[in-house]
């Protein structure tokens, strides 16, 4: 969740993938993802909602930040909006550890000793994956992401589920084990076992998804766009993430951000059409869509993108319902062998989206072209006026014309009449 429309780039998330991350792993966060992005913001006061969950001991966060590790992680804050700093007192959860880690941070915002770095302490391994996914994310936002961060520095990694320390970390771990009661423990042991269990679950789900993807990445298709994706710098946003001028919402991309091997131009004998009045990416205004059936008389344009199975499963996620669980291929081999002879398959895993009706448009090089759309029983419902057509909005059917003028279709006067002729002329 990285934020929407105006804040887009502004919501940073950092997911640990396990619990007891400490010191290390948050001032590597904080080195590689938060102060990078504060420099260039540049903020003119800095509001702390200070929850300590955080903290070693406490029963609900998991985690292992010593009062040390937030005076250094505060500290590093200081150096920001000239010193103006708002810390608000949220949660916490262990009264000790809370009392002792608000302390640490009033005597550094009162400057009242000098605060030494942390001794030599690592992060688990996880904990720059999760660095290096979340550093990937933003990058589109915040260029001084966008740099991969050195393998020797990302080799420095804890064993797993072991903490290297400071000194003071082990004095407050001796302090915290003394004052955790056999309530304490139980509370602890009700929120980490379901952790735990989901955690083999997702290993499980993880290897499953590897699998497929392993095999279908070995199959290429041509993938055929007839709306925004007809512009190649719009399509990309598909495979490498991101988001083009008019768009309103990021796409999160490809697992394989391999560009298309190939791009090619064709026309069909099927019909163009605008409908909706609304999208999340695009705002008011209708987007493209394809009559299923071809027609000798309708002729429509499309950029041909080849790509692998593997990466079209994901445009296909992303064109539809992109919170849906990938464990298991949404167009599968099987699937493809089907619509070789029966022309369409509706994709039902995905079907409360809007082109989650996948059609086969024929052969180039003996790769199948595949393009999606409506159901055709969403082309009656666009016909009785259930549901509306409308013209695109002006971004998006700039967008349109940007594709066919950069791809030698048209020139930008046809492709205007092209775009308005599809968007007016009746079903």
């Amino acid at each position: 969740m990285v934020g929407e429309g105006p804040g887009a780039g502004y919501n940073i998330n950092v997911p640990w993938e396990n619990g007891r991350c400490g010191d290390a792993d948050y001032l590597a966060v904080w080195d590689h993802v938060l102060v990078p992005v504060a420099k260039e913001f540049n903020p003119d006061i800095i509001l702390v909602s200070a929850g300590f969950d955080a903290a070693v001991g406490d029963p609900l966060g998991g985690c292992r930040l010593t009062p040390h590790g937030y005076s250094v992680l505060l500290k590093k804050l200081m150096d920001f909006a000239q010193g103006r700093i708002v810390l608000a007192l949220e949660g916490g959860y262990n009264l000790d550890s809370l009392a002792n880690s608000a302390l640490a941070c009033m005597e550094v915002l009162l400057e009242d000793k000098p605060i030494s770095e942390l001794s030599e302490a690592y992060p688990f391994e996880s904990t720059w994956r999760v660095i290096q996914a979340v550093r990937q994310m933003l990058s589109a936002y915040w260029p001084t992401l966008a740099d991969k961060l050195p393998t020797k520095l990302t080799d420095q990694k804890a064993p797993p589920h072991i903490l290297l320390s400071s000194s003071e970390s082990d004095d407050e771990d001796d302090d915290a084990s003394k004052i955790i009661s056999k309530d304490l423990v139980q509370a602890i042991a009700d929120v980490v076992e379901p952790i735990l269990n989901l955690k083999i679950e997702d290993y499980h789900d993880e290897v499953n998804s590897a699998l497929w993807r392993s095999k279908l990445s070995k199959t290429d298709i041509w993938y055929a766009g007839f709306g925004s994706n007809m512009w190649k710098s719009r399509f990309l946003c598909y495979i490498e993430g991101g988001q083009v001028i008019g768009m309103k919402k990021l796409c999160s991309g490809s697992v394989d951000r391999n560009p298309p091997k190939e791009t090619r131009w064709k026309t069909f004998p099927h019909r163009l059409f605008f409908g909706r009045d609304f999208t999340q990416t695009w705002g008011p205004g209708g987007v493209a869509f394809l009559d299923p059936r071809s027609n000798s008389e309708d002729k429509a344009y499309m950029c041909l993108y080849k790509i692998t199975l593997e990466q079209f499963n994901d445009v296909l996620l992303q064109e539809n319902v992109p919170d849906h669980d990938m464990n298991s291929p949404l167009f599968d081999l099987n699937a493809l062998d089907s619509i070789l002879n029966e022309g369409s398959i509706p994709v039902e895993a995905v079907k409360r989206g809007w082109y989650h009706n996948v059609v086969y448009l024929g052969m180039e090089d003996d790769i199948p072209i595949l393009t999606m759309t409506c159901p055709l029983s969403a082309m009656e419902s666009f016909k009785s006026g259930e549901i509306p057509l409308c013209a695109p909005s002006k971004d998006y059917a700039d967008t349109l014309v940007r594709g066919l003028v950069e791809g030698k279709q048209l020139s930008e006067e046809e492709a205007t009449t092209y775009i308005q002729v599809a968007s007016t002329k009746p079903l």
